[in-house]
């Protein structure tokens, strides 16, 4: 019986030709250029292989045929073809989907005996289960998302030290877990009141339980850890239809489960301010001290521990905040003395200490007048070495972003087109009616391409190595 094959792509050259080159190969082929010429062929006509486009017109639209396929069709095989490069290290990750793919341009002989070994009974890894809704796949694992959260967030040894059963600690998780479920299986977009009152009790519960903010916040983003990495890891298990925007429903809900419950939190803050306070005095980030015109005369741990200060020099009054600023910034702390003066506190800026030992660092500052006279003034600092580094980085990656999607682009530009000559050629050599030189010139001309085809690759790949500084930028590595 002869084997039918579906073709999708939607560029005009390469589906003609590769359309060309399967018909001289012996195969039935269907060839369509859309999503949707692809879906009605499926609904149509049984095939034996599918060969389509990763970005059918837009991106993802190769694996909508894909998903099509395997649920209308799922003894047929399938193939992805794609133009560019760096969709190699994400498909590692995706390729349980489909039983095999191609980079573009492909070598001919290869994806014709991938066809051919494909007709001869080998089994296709696709096939092993049937994929489910995302929404299913949370209700399915959802203890096992639960336990590795709690692994997780116990990693923070704060959060660990707190005197909690496992259950205080899980709380309301497995409940948002399921609305989330419900809510992806629904088609809505909004947290039910029965969602919204559990994450309000979320709120106050971690409160009295003696949470802060930045850690309920540290367990939303981990939970969106553990659902993201198990949705990569086991992308087998489900249908790829709809992912893409059901995982940004995923985050957009979680994002409006920690808002309600950071809104209850700070609704019990006025209760116990005392307690509040103190908390900040305790707090290992944030450095609370007391100053007065030149020095500081009280500081918790944390601010000490920034500026290298022992108590001890502190209670002896050599921890002048004045000789610590840098001559060149010491107009931000006039301008910041003048606003506590005027207006009983300063809007927080950005300053810098010398320490001790001669190095500089950089500081958040805010102040509130206590007394007037004497004046005296409360000062609260943030150290923003990691944020200075952070927003450096950020810098670099979008540097990077923006160069690469150009080498991308260029690639799949060059790509195509000699896919689509390698294809001609291909069929020219291979037509019954050809004389011997003229054979001998289509063989010549086909090797021409792949030389072609391995610099452009090798140009390429030294364009990547020079833009990522010899990072993996498809990994989303970050350049040095």
């Amino acid at each position: 019986m002869q084997t039918r094959i579906l073709c999708v792509d939607d560029d005009a050259a390469v589906l003609r030709s590769l359309e060309a080159v399967l018909v001289s190969s012996g195969f039935a082929v269907d060839a369509v250029s859309s999503v949707r010429e692809a879906l009605e062929s499926i609904s149509r006509r049984k095939y034996d292989v599918l060969l389509a486009d990763l970005n059918v017109g837009e991106p993802g639209d190769g694996f909508t045929v894909v998903s099509a396929m395997r649920r209308v069709q799922p003894d047929a095989t399938t193939f992805i073809l794609t133009g560019y490069p760096d969709f190699e290290s994400a498909i590692r990750a995706i390729r349980a989907q489909v039983d095999d793919y191609f980079p573009k341009p492909l070598n001919v002989q290869d994806l014709l005996a991938a066809i051919r070994t494909s007709r001869k009974g080998k089994s296709s890894v696709s096939k092993m289960q049937s994929p489910v809704k995302l929404y299913e796949y949370l209700r399915r694992h959802s203890d096992d998302f639960c336990e590795r959260w709690l692994q997780e967030t116990l990693k923070d040894p704060e959060v660990a030290a707190l005197p909690l059963t496992r259950e205080e600690r899980i709380d309301h998780v497995p409940k948002l877990l399921e609305e989330l479920a419900r809510t992806m299986e629904l088609g809505v977009d909004v947290l039910s009141d029965g969602m919204t009152e559990s994450a309000r009790k979320h709120g106050r519960t971690r409160y009295e339980q003696g949470y802060t903010i930045s850690q309920i916040v540290t367990e939303s983003r981990v939970l969106q850890q553990v659902l993201s990495t198990s949705i990569q890891t086991d992308l087998l298990a489900i249908d790829l239809s709809a992912l893409v925007p059901d995982t940004f429903r995923i985050g957009e809900f979680v994002e409006a489960a920690l808002e309600t419950s950071l809104h209850a939190y700070q609704a019990q803050v006025p209760r116990s301010l005392q307690t509040s306070v103190s908390m900040l005095y305790k707090s290992p980030h944030l450095g609370v001290g007391i100053a007065d015109e030149n020095r500081i005369t009280d500081a918790n741990d944390a601010l000490l521990t920034m500026i290298q200060y022992t108590r001890e020099q502190m209670l002896a009054g050599e921890i002048d905040w004045l000789k610590m600023t840098p001559v060149e910034l010491r107009q931000r702390d006039i301008n910041a003395m003048e606003q506590i003066r005027e207006y009983g506190a300063c809007v927080p800026f950005e300053k810098e200490f010398i320490l001790p030992d001669g190095s500089r660092l950089p500081f958040l500052v805010g102040a509130v007048r206590l007394t007037a006279q004497p004046l005296q003034w409360s000062v609260y600092i943030v150290n923003l070495t990691e944020q200075r580094k952070l927003h450096e980085a950020e810098t670099k990656v979008r540097d990077w972003e923006s160069r690469y999607a150009i080498i991308n682009r260029l690639a799949h530009e060059i790509n195509n087109p000699l896919a689509a000559l390698m294809f001609v050629v291909h069929l020219m050599g291979t037509h019954p009616d050809l004389s011997g030189d003229s054979r001998e010139l289509a063989v010549s001309a086909e090797e021409m391409l792949k030389r072609i085809a391995a610099v452009v690759a090798q140009v390429l790949e030294e364009s990547r190595v020079a833009t990522c500084g010899g990072a993996d930028c498809a990994s989303g590595a970050t350049p040095d």
